[in-house]
Formats: C-alpha cells, sequence, structure tokens
C-alpha cells in the first residue's frame, strides 16, 4: 500500500512512507487558488481527499475507493475564525475506519489551512496515518 500510495501521489507532491509496527503516514501541502478543487491526498483503493476553499469556507470531499462499509468522522479540532483576531492555520480533523477483510484498517487526517485574501490563495497542508487493526473477538 505504501509504494502504491507513493507511486499514485507522486505526480501532485505527496509523500507515502512506511511506519514502525506497521502502516503508513502520508504528506502534501498545496497553495490553492480560491475556488479551485484539488486533490490534496490519495491511497488507491482507499480514499481520496479533495479540497475546495470558497471564499470563508472550506469544502472537503472524501471518497471511498472501495466496496468495503467506511465511517468517516470529523475529529475535534480548535475553530479558527478568520475575522478579527484570526488564529492560523484554521485545523480540521477526520478519522475512518473501513471494515476491510482480512484486517480492518484505520486512520486520521489533519487537514491545517491558512488563507491568504490578497492573493486569493489558500495554503493547504495535510497529514494522514494509516493502520491495519486487529478485530474484535
Amino acid at each position: 500500500m505504501v509504494d502504491a500510495a507513493a507511486r499514485a501521489g507522486a505526480a501532485h507532491g505527496q509523500l507515502a512512507s512506511a511506519l514502525p509496527g506497521g502502516g503508513m503516514a502520508l504528506s502534501c501541502h498545496k497553495l490553492v487558488d480560491d475556488g479551485a478543487r484539488v486533490q490534496i491526498l490519495h491511497v488507491p483503493g482507499l480514499f481520496r481527499l479533495d479540497v475546495r476553499p470558497v471564499e470563508d469556507t472550506l469544502q472537503v470531499t472524501t471518497r471511498s475507493l472501495h466496496a468495503a462499509p467506511t465511517r468517516w468522522n470529523t475529529s475535534d479540532a480548535p475553530f479558527a475564525d478568520y475575522g478579527g483576531e484570526a488564529r492560523e492555520p484554521s485545523v480540521v480533523g477526520f478519522s475512518f475506519v473501513v471494515d476491510a477483510e482480512p484486517h480492518p484498517l484505520a486512520g486520521r487526517i489533519s487537514l491545517a489551512s491558512t488563507l491568504d485574501r490578497d492573493s486569493g490563495l489558500t495554503h493547504f497542508v495535510a497529514h494522514a496515518i494509516v493502520r491495519e487493526v486487529p478485530r474484535q473477538a
């Protein structure tokens, strides 16, 4: 899975590496024009994460790339308002569980963004951890 993610993401700047004890880490960063939709993370056969900044809103699209049941959740993250004394970067988190065979997969994603209103660009930094998890008896 690590090699496939590294190959799939190489064209758009994604890095993938194996983790001690199994699993993998992914990371990617991009400058994105306001209104443009771009792929930020991609694991072939598992998921794709796209982002689209629109003025003061962030659209995140998660796409499962398999038939196994998947549960996506948002993770608690501090709210960052872009008005007034904004705290930068804005950070959102996601977690997922895939009921895959022979072992389920679980992961978490952190997505940070910093808006530059003058240039109409948003800088995104994404990091993900994906691991197999033992089935409960």
